[in-house]
């Protein structure tokens, strides 16, 4: 297995062997999750089944029962048992002796109570919602494995949530261990797998080696540790963002495979402290990137080697004229470096990231110069 840190790909050191055989101790391999719809549609089938083998044994058990017995042929003992287990009564054969009697009175209490289990079950089946359930488990499939450069997103609690909210542009895959929340999140319109991210039929099942990211929300480090090891293991190219909870569980994560660390409580201290010094730039930064009555967005667009831009610069570009409006804010330039406010001289090059300022109309004209 290898690992990304830093944009550089490197051998497994014997930290993380040992990290990761630690967690692995803490997590054992369990037993493979069966599929929600074969699920149900296993235990229906097998209840049913179960209920008609019991009804063909007393059918069975009750001929020869009357054969023996009785020394009937096997015709009158075979319309006797159907008739006593369809209580329509048998006023033209009645048992003579009390051992026959007895053997009537057993057929019809079992027929009465496993005809009542499996008339139960058949119902549930139907009129209980569990068909409605297979099929929509089998669209479920059906479209897991359509996705494509989507967004796997692990953990669907507060965090999750407003992750998820905010990429309305993308389709997104979550996956929860609680069913109570995995039901939230399906009724948010969200593909969903309920099981655990730490098992890797979980995460093939979510399309791990087709996503582009995966945003890991869960609260628990340990858990995002090995799942950042596994998505890591499964899809070396994929992009992974991770929730740690304290700072020194940030470069746990990092070593574990993830690209990128946030910390909430980190982050939500920050901002607190910035409305005090800087309350009308924070405001409007918000109004920017979250506003929806304000026209102004930021966008990220990559040059791409047939871009009309690559090899210009910022003035031969003309982008504000051009886009109709649209500003270059910074640059990220494709060996990493960040280049805020950049001179009108600078050579835009195949793999920058333009980060611009404008309207909607304004970045869709930039989206068709980086012909993305």
């Amino acid at each position: 297995m290898t690992l990304f840190f830093k944009g550089k790909k490197t051998k497994k050191t014997a930290l993380m062997h040992n990290l990761t055989a630690y967690l692995k101790k803490l997590y054992p391999k369990r037993r493979t999750l069966r599929n929600s719809a074969d699920t149900a549609l296993y235990k229906s089938i097998r209840n049913v089944a179960l209920a008609s083998l019991i009804l063909s044994a007393i059918l069975v058990g009750g001929t020869l029962g009357f054969v023996l017995i009785e020394d009937w042929s096997i015709l009158d003992s075979l319309w006797m048992t159907v008739i006593t287990m369809s209580t329509v009564g048998f006023g033209d054969v009645v048992p003579p002796d009390s051992i026959g009697r007895i053997l009537t009175i057993a057929i019809i209490i079992s027929t009465i109570l496993v005809g009542g289990y499996a008339v139960g079950n058949i119902g549930a089946f139907f009129l209980g919602g569990e068909v409605i359930n297979i099929l929509r488990g089998r669209k479920l499939e059906r479209d897991l494995d359509r996705c494509k450069d989507h967004v796997i997103l692990v953990g669907y609690g507060r965090v999750g949530r407003e992750a998820a909210s905010e990429l309305t542009t993308d389709e997104i895959v979550v996956i929860e261990r609680d069913p109570d929340i995995i039901e939230e999140a399906a009724d948010a319109g969200f593909l969903t797998i309920n099981g655990d991210a730490t098992h890797d039929n979980i995460m093939e099942q979510a399309g791990i080696r087709r996503a582009r990211a995966i945003m890991i929300a869960t609260g628990h480090i340990a858990d995002n540790v090995l799942i950042s090891l596994t998505a890591r293991e499964l899809n070396p190219d994929i992009f992974i963002s991770a929730r740690g909870n304290e700072p020194s569980s940030e470069s746990k994560l990092k070593r574990a495979g993830a690209d990128k660390v946030v910390l909430p409580h980190q982050i939500g201290g920050r901002r607190m402290a910035a409305f005090l010094k800087y309350p009308t730039v924070v405001t409007f930064l918000d109004l920017v990137m979250q506003s929806d009555d304000l026209s102004l967005r930021l966008q990220e667009f990559k040059v791409s080697d047939t871009c009309c831009l690559n090899s210009k610069t910022l003035s031969e570009s003309d982008i504000r004229k051009e886009t109709g409006g649209a500003l270059i804010m910074a640059i990220k330039r494709h060996t990493g470096e960040m280049i805020v406010a950049p001179e009108s001289d600078y050579s835009i090059e195949a793999g920058d990231l333009l980060i611009a300022l404008g309207t909607d109309v304004a970045l869709e004209n930039v989206c068709k110069l980086t012909n993305q």
